[in-house]
């Protein structure tokens, strides 16, 4: 599964009842389902593939490895092995998506 965040959005009553009743009616398994695909729709007329890659590409370069969160992220690794999966995250990020 791919990783998530949370955010917080604040939606009018009538809205909420208009999504549970797509969730109801089988279009998604829940709210959050909903306002995802929302939100990834609104992305893909916005932007072209190539513009949302620069992003995550930039995004991606600007942001620091925080090593520590290597060591304490599920079960404890050895400072060799929080390297290893920092520089395997290095390399993910640095190859051209498949297009």
């Amino acid at each position: 599964m791919d990783q998530t965040e949370k955010v917080i959005v604040r939606l009018t009553p009538d809205t909420i009842v208009i999504l549970q009743a797509l969730v109801d009616r089988g279009y998604y398994s829940s709210l959050s389902e909903s306002v995802s695909d929302a939100v990834q729709k609104m992305i893909e007329s916005r932007l072209t593939h190539k513009e949302v890659s620069k992003i995550l590409k930039d995004y991606v370069k600007d942001k620091p490895v925080d090593m520590k969160s290597l060591l304490t992220d599920g079960e404890p690794v050895s400072m060799d092995e929080a390297i290893s999966k920092a520089v395997a995250e290095y390399v993910r990020s640095r190859m051209k998506p498949e297009e």
